[in-house]
């Protein structure tokens, strides 16, 4: 019983380190408008940061941040430099 509760526990921890990403949604094409979110345990508004950067070659302006009371909830809109 300990065995199978051990693996699952290593599973669970290997899933939350593997988490995937959430996407990155163009909202404006013509402004070059996107928004992502970050929510959970796994992402931070860091990443939300960190996926802008990778979207936007030129750099970017975050236009909107949106973050729920318990702080598990994050959202981001940003506008890609031209």
């Amino acid at each position: 019983m300990s065995v199978l509760f051990l693996m699952i526990s290593i599973l669970s921890c290997k899933s939350l380190m593997n988490a995937q990403e959430q996407p990155v949604n163009l909202v404006d094409r013509k402004n070059n408008i996107y928004m992502t979110t970050c929510s959970g345990l796994a992402e931070t508004i860091g990443s939300c940061y960190q996926k802008a950067q990778n979207t936007c070659d030129k750099g970017y302006s975050v236009l909107e941040e949106k973050f729920d009371s318990s702080g598990v909830h994050r959202q981001i809109k940003f506008q890609c430099k031209t």
